[in-house]
């Protein structure tokens, strides 16, 4: 005999196949009100089990290509947020300075050029707003390279995270509170070294900056503190 027809003639099959519809569509309803009764209940201050969601976004504040000389950096000084629509409303909790280069060294071509090779260089970015500077550098190897300079005023170590605090710590870690607004400051600086291409006259060879390629961006969280229920299985 099918199923169906068990379920139409077999009372047992009947109330086994509408307790099945029942916790199929009490479950999701019973965590929902659990999870809303939790976070009214608990309020601000009470500790318990949360999960900060959200993914950061980046708005671009600035980008260019710009030769660099050795020892002469590119400052950008010239950047703020009054330049970004509705930036009052946005939760700005930190700033990336993304970097690539290539090597632009000159010279030691010749035929009699035998051996050695280009010299690795140094790139160093600094972004600063406020009290708030970064550094860092990278190399191009010889031949080209990238690297990032992140700088946050917020705790970025628990963003997507489950935590075990209090929702008004939670905002404290990860609201700017308008900290991202202002001003910004962005520093590029190129240590440039020549290589050679060989102990003979003539490959000698020279290297007067790299050519960088830039972007500036306002790193901006919209978070959302969810209560966080683990669901265990037993079989």
């Amino acid at each position: 005999m099918s199923f169906f027809e068990n379920l139409k003639n077999n009372r047992d099959t009947q109330i086994m196949a509408l307790s099945i519809v029942f916790f199929v569509l009490a479950f999701p309803i019973y965590f929902g009100l659990a999870a809303a009764n939790a976070d009214e209940g608990a309020g601000l201050n009470a500790v318990n089990m949360y999960e900060v969601a959200g993914e950061p976004t980046y708005i671009e504040l600035d980008a260019g290509d710009e030769f660099i000389a050795d020892g002469d950096p590119l400052v950008l000084d010239n950047l703020h947020t009054d330049a970004i629509d509705d930036a009052d409303d946005m939760n700005i909790v930190g700033v990336r300075l993304t970097m690539s280069y290539t090597e632009m060294e000159e010279g030691g071509n010749g035929p009699q050029c035998i051996g050695g090779g280009n010299a690795d260089d140094t790139i160093t970015g600094t972004t600063m707003h406020g009290e708030y500077n970064e550094t860092a550098s990278g190399s191009n190897n010889g031949d080209s390279g990238s690297h990032v300079v992140e700088s946050y005023w917020i705790n970025e170590s628990i963003m997507g995270e489950v935590v075990i605090m209090s929702k008004a710590e939670i905002i404290s870690m990860v609201d700017a509170d308008g900290a991202g607004l202002g001003s910004y400051t962005v520093e590029i600086s190129v240590d440039a070294s020549a290589g050679n291409a060989g102990p003979l006259p003539g490959c000698q060879k020279s290297d007067n900056g790299e050519d960088v390629v830039y972007t500036v961006e306002l790193i901006v969280f919209d978070y959302d503190i969810r209560p966080y229920f683990e669901v265990s299985e037993e079989i």
